[in-house]
């Protein structure tokens, strides 16, 4: 479950960061230091009760913690520990990869596939499936994507989404 938008209490924001989801009846150990919630590389040398795991970096970047000062709470808005969709940022065309591959502006709305592994699909073959959503409730059009990671830099890359979402061929722009 995403940290909601309104209302982040610490005591949730520790659970979610620990995969425990909202409704977990199992205890954080306080204290709860927010450097410990916000480090990408997990852990609780601020001296938390719990030992938190790492950032989830298959978020999109302003959906995670960046790891720098000033913490803040606003920066797990969306934020999903456990997420195993991919999200990047595109540049469509509905028809050829040449159009989606000239030079532009991605964006900004993220989509996500489920290769959760890799930016740019590791198989081409419809195993993967395009979203609109990172909750993965509605496909991709079909078309031409060129593949930008969170930071809206080019991969160089693009791929084409079939019906029914699914990442059915790619390629180098």
């Amino acid at each position: 479950m995403a940290v909601p938008n309104t209302d982040i209490s610490i005591l949730r924001l520790a659970r979610e960061r620990k995969g425990f989801g909202y409704t977990s009846s199992t205890n954080i150990t306080a204290p709860i230091f927010n450097s410990d919630l916000h480090r990408l590389s997990g852990g609780n040398t601020s001296g938390s009760g719990t030992s938190y795991p790492a950032v989830n970096l298959n978020n999109i970047a302003d959906q995670r913690p960046d790891g720098n000062p000033p913490e803040k709470f606003s920066e797990f808005i969306g934020y999903e520990q456990n997420l195993t969709r991919t999200g990047f940022h595109y540049i469509y065309d509905s028809s050829s990869s040449s159009d989606a591959c000239l030079s532009g502006l991605p964006d900004f709305t993220a989509y996500y596939h489920t290769d959760g592994n890799n930016l740019f699909p590791d198989n081409l073959t419809g195993i993967y499936t395009a979203y609109t959503t990172q909750t993965g409730t509605t496909v991709a059009p079909s078309g031409f994507y060129q593949i930008f990671d969170s930071n809206f830099n080019s991969t160089g890359k693009f791929i084409q989404v079939g019906s029914n979402g699914a990442i059915i061929g790619g390629g180098n722009c």
